[in-house]
């Protein structure tokens, strides 16, 4: 826990550039939220004015913030690598070092970066920002006529000069990493123990390549390995051993293979009564989806490309039809009758790091808990809710062997 009253220090590490809000508007504030933004630059300008705060409590106080927007804002700017937190040894004082934002280049080329951005805007913006930053020049049509560095310049000189001082803490756009728990050792060792791959070979490069498709899909340095691994073509040119696409593809099918499908889904909620809730939730567990999607476009037929996804919600993220139908009707409702594919896929992301298990769950993570959750026990046509399935109370065995039985209504 953060002392409050200890002195402390803030300084900068990068240019922080004033032109670089722009790429903290457009790339980080989805990611961080308008708090986290505001506080990376409150501080910019009280570096950029030299002003000075005694201790953290002065500083919460001075940008008008609540301690605990404070403390949650500041671990935000930390996990995304914007501010970087130290603590002096003998635990007298504290450091906060505020760090450039990423270039677009820099940021879409950091796969967690990336990989976070497009979850949480979705394709659409991605493309929109992608467009709105690319560099856009046509030099097919010419041939590069420019004077190679030999022509005005004797490139000779005394190999001794670069053992002086070589400017590495001059100031500069700082590439910023961000703190996680895979750990490049025990990738390096596993591969050395468990794999053909001559680890001599593997560079910077592929070591911070691995580390961020293993830190973007949680998988560990043993699953990273492997995959790497099956990746590896020891004949091919070097700084191009691996496909690194097919180790991306692979990443995403293990994740898809394993997570939603630790979560054994139950096909009909607990649920008793004739009330509103109660009625829907019947309704939703009793009908396929492709029909109850029908029946909302007052009996048009469902697209294919509504169809894939449907399919993808069953069988990529384990969804009974009633856990389905609910977050479709939920998705129509709250986009005017949009089906947004974006916003779904997001949506049944949250419901399964929730761990919901039926209809019943997921009725009560997307609506109000006051609107969907009825606590009185002896009313008959109010729902019966328990959040955490006690397992005293649902025998979850029986689930164990057995697939959901899902019917898309073709």
């Amino acid at each position: 826990m953060i002392n409050v009253d200890l002195k402390i220090e803030i300084t900068k590490r990068g240019l922080l550039e004033e032109g670089s809000l722009n790429y903290l508007f457009d790339l980080y504030l989805p990611l961080i939220g308008k708090d986290s933004a505001f506080l990376y630059m409150f501080l910019m300008n009280s570096i950029k004015t030299n002003r000075i705060f005694s201790t953290t409590n002065e500083l919460i106080n001075k940008c008008e913030m609540s301690l605990q927007d404070f403390l949650f804002a500041k671990k935000t700017l930390e996990s995304i690598g914007l501010l970087s937190f130290y603590e002096k040894n003998d635990s007298s004082s504290y450091l906060y070092i505020l760090n450039d934002v990423e270039t677009p280049k820099n940021f879409f080329n950091n796969l967690v970066l990336k990989g976070l951005f497009i979850e949480t805007v979705g394709e659409e913006r991605f493309f929109e920002i992608i467009s709105k930053y690319e560099t856009k020049v046509n030099e097919e049509d010419y041939v590069n006529q420019s004077a190679k560095i030999q022509d005005s310049f004797q490139v000779i000189f005394d190999v001794k000069a670069l053992d002086m001082n070589s400017g590495d803490k001059l100031l500069g756009r700082s590439k910023n990493n961000i703190k996680d728990n895979f750990s490049d050792i025990k990738l390096l060792n596993y591969l050395k123990k468990n794999t053909q791959i001559n680890v001599k070979e593997f560079d910077e490069k592929y070591i911070e390549f691995a580390h961020k498709v293993g830190t973007l899909y949680g998988l560990s340095e043993e699953v990273i390995g492997s995959i790497l691994s099956e990746c590896y073509n020891p004949f091919g040119p070097k700084g191009r051993k691996f496909d690194e696409n097919e180790v991306k593809r692979k990443a995403k099918a293990v994740v898809k293979s394993f997570t939603p499908n630790e979560i054994k889904v139950l096909k009909k909620s607990n649920v008793n009564g004739n009330s509103e809730w109660a009625t829907k939730i019947r309704k939703y567990e009793e009908t396929a989806p492709r029909l109850f999607l029908k029946e909302k476009q007052n009996g048009i037929d469902v697209v294919d490309a509504d169809k894939n996804l449907l399919e993808r919600l069953a069988f990529e993220f384990n969804f009974s039809s009633g856990m389905i139908n609910a977050l479709i009707d939920f998705v129509l409702t709250k986009k005017d009758g949009e089906l947004s594919k974006n916003y779904i896929l997001k949506l049944a992301s949250t419901l399964i790091r929730k761990k919901c298990k039926s209809t019943l769950d997921v009725i009560n993570v997307l609506y109000d808990e006051s609107k969907a959750t009825i606590k009185a026990k002896n009313e008959e046509d109010q729902i019966k809710n328990d959040d955490s399935f006690d397992e005293e109370e649902v025998d979850f065995s029986k689930f164990e062997n057995s697939e959901v039985d899902f019917d898309l209504g073709d």
